[in-house]
C-alpha cells in the first residue's frame, strides 16, 4: 500500500450539541481513532458527510441526522459526484494521487468510481474488517 497524498474519514451519528469545526462536531471513540490516525499521516483530510458531502476539518458544522445509506439511490449517486467535484476544487486535480479512505462500504462504493474516474489511486485498507471490528484497529 502506498503512503497516501489525502485521506477521507466517514462522519459518525455520535455529534456535540452544537454547532463547532467539524473536526469536532463528530465525537465518539471511532472518530477520535480516525482523528488520532490522520494526526499521524501528517497529510491533508477530509470528512465524508451523507448531509454536507466533503468537509473541511475546520468548517463549522451544526449537528444533523441524515446518513448516506438512509438517502434515496439517486442522491447517493449525486453525493459521490458532489464529493469528488469538491476534492477536486480543494485539493486540485487528482490524477495519480494516492487517496485513502476510512469509511464504511456504503460510503467509498459512491464514491470510489468517481475518484477512480478522476484518475485517482483509492485505496480501502479496512475493506476486508468488518465494520463493528473497525474500532480495534
Amino acid at each position: 500500500m502506498a503512503s497516501p497524498d489525502l485521506l477521507l474519514v466517514t462522519c459518525v451519528y455520535e455529534k456535540a450539541d452544537g454547532p463547532r469545526a467539524a473536526k469536532d462536531l463528530y465525537v465518539g471513540p471511532y472518530f477520535a481513532r480516525l482523528r488520532r490516525y490522520v494526526g499521524r499521516q501528517a497529510k491533508p483530510w477530509f470528512i465524508l458527510s451523507g448531509e454536507h458531502g466533503l468537509v473541511q476539518p475546520e468548517e463549522w458544522m451544526a449537528p444533523y441526522d441524515r446518513a448516506l445509506p438512509d438517502t434515496p439511490e439517486w442522491y447517493q449517486e449525486a453525493w459521490g459526484l458532489w464529493v469528488t467535484t469538491r476534492l477536486r476544487l480543494l485539493a486540485g486535480d487528482l490524477k495519480g494521487r494516492v487517496i485513502e479512505i476510512h469509511a464504511s462500504r456504503h460510503y467509498v462504493a459512491h464514491v470510489a468510481p468517481h475518484l477512480e474516474e478522476a484518475g485517482a489511486v483509492v485505496e480501502v485498507p479496512l475493506a476486508d474488517v468488518p465494520w463493528d471490528e473497525h474500532l480495534n484497529w
